[in-house]
């Protein structure tokens, strides 16, 4: 819950800090796309550091000291009023290496520390309090971010806010303290990362990442330059944008469990279509949108579509990946996600140039929407289905306008499912 309550207040408002900073749009875009490549690149050694430590808890608590002191310098920056751009990319690098670095870790170590037969239920319980405690974070930012938005003390209040996201992680150390070591650490079989490539007709699960790094490509060419566009062009102050992420976040979280019943009835993959169709045209409303209530209900209808998308890749990943090489799929998926966030980003900034107007907006956002559309012919390669759809929880990483929230999924939040037929 203190972890939850550090991501509703913190690394949420990066962009709109380097905004407030005077920062341009395309380098708030980028500053929300670009570190977490760097995170997921420092991730795909974190297993075998982890083994060197010889605890995944020792591990842990390193890695949430270094997500507390990578608060510091933006904080020191926003009560002196100056911070050059490229240590706000350095520490956000930071921020997102420590939190993709305890990720994968901290996933294995839950599972061998829960026992299987109170984990669906504990989870659950879990989520649903780290989804209060993230609305939590949002409600506090925006009572922060309000009272001093246009003001003179308009950094301060970001200072604020990042001081309490740092504290809050800091109160998380002593519970990771608490928390057992396994007796052992188990092995994982090592999958490189041309995997997904030189297996694409032969094996399902690189299918499915074939069509997830190239939706994502196509998501970030606009998904970024929403921060700057909502506060510069359509003038959203930032408690209303903190409003807006919160609706995309509980649209999200209300649906989830609709969602899970929906994957029952129909299946995954049904789930997956229509996530993906959903996530696909989600941001062409934007080039139109003036108005504060169809701001909200875009968000709405984009958190309900993202979250099916979401769960659907979480099921079929889960189910297509043998569990010896999960550990190191999941590595290389989230090296090549981020890989594709920051490609993504890097084509959506040439296209928005320099000088942005609503024209060059509407022209990323149009381009953005035609390589959804590309992506989605991938979708009929995937074919596979689960035979019981049970919905996985998951952990927030971080909260997004027009995304709900990138979400990890932890493996062992259920029930081990009985095995497939051939």
């Amino acid at each position: 819950m203190t972890y939850s309550f550090m991501v509703g207040t913190g690394e949420t408002y990066i962009a709109v800090f380097a905004l407030a900073l005077g920062s341009s749009d395309k380098m708030s875009g980028l500053v929300a796309a670009v570190p977490p490549l760097v995170g997921a690149t420092a991730q795909l050694f974190a297993p075998a550091l982890a083994a060197r430590v010889k605890s995944p808890s020792r591990w842990i608590r390193g890695c949430a000291t270094l997500q507390v002191l990578s608060f510091l310098p933006m904080i020191v920056g926003a009560l002196i009023g100056a911070l050059p751009i490229w240590v706000l990319f350095v520490v956000a690098g930071v921020y997102w290496t420590s939190a993709l670095g305890a990720g994968g870790v901290w996933n294995t170590w839950i599972g061998l520390t829960m026992p299987s037969r109170i984990r669906p239920r504990y989870f659950g319980i879990r989520s649903r309090l780290c989804q209060a405690s993230i609305l939590a974070g949002l409600i506090v930012a925006a009572v922060i971010l309000k009272p001093t938005h246009g003001t003179k003390w308009e950094l301060w209040g970001f200072a604020a806010l990042f001081a309490i996201a740092a504290t809050a992680r800091g109160m998380s150390i002593p519970y990771l303290k608490r928390q057992r070591d396994p007796d052992s650490w188990p092995e994982h079989t090592p999958v490189p990362l041309w995997h997904f490539l030189a297996n694409f007709w032969h094996r399902t699960d690189a299918r499915l990442v074939a069509l997830m790094i190239a939706m994502q490509v196509a998501v970030q060419m606009g998904q970024p330059f929403l921060n700057p566009y909502l506060i510069k062009q359509l003038d959203v102050s930032p408690a209303w944008y903190v409003a807006l992420i919160a609706t995309s976040f509980a649209a999200k979280s209300l649906a989830l469990p609709f969602l899970g019943m929906y994957a029952k009835r129909n299946g995954a993959r049904s789930l997956l279509a229509l996530g993906a169709i959903g996530t696909a045209a989600m941001i062409v409303p934007w080039i139109f949108a003036d108005w504060m209530p169809e701001m909200f209900a875009i968000q709405a209808v984009s958190g309900v579509a993202q979250g099916a998308w979401e769960l659907a890749t979480f099921l079929l990943f889960l189910e297509t990946i043998p569990s010896e090489e999960r550990t190191s799929i999941m590595s290389g998926f989230y090296f090549l996600n981020s890989l594709a966030m920051a490609g993504g980003s890097l084509v959506g900034a040439w296209l928005l140039g320099n000088l942005p107007t609503h024209d060059s907006y509407a022209l990323v956002f149009g381009v953005s929407t035609g390589m959804r559309m590309v992506a989605l012919m991938l979708l009929p390669f995937v074919h596979t289905e689960v035979l019981k759809a049970i919905p996985i929880i998951s952990s927030t990483l971080a909260v997004r306008i027009n995304a709900g929230s990138i979400e990890s999924p932890i493996p062992d939040s259920i029930a081990n499912r009985p095995p497939q037929s051939k």
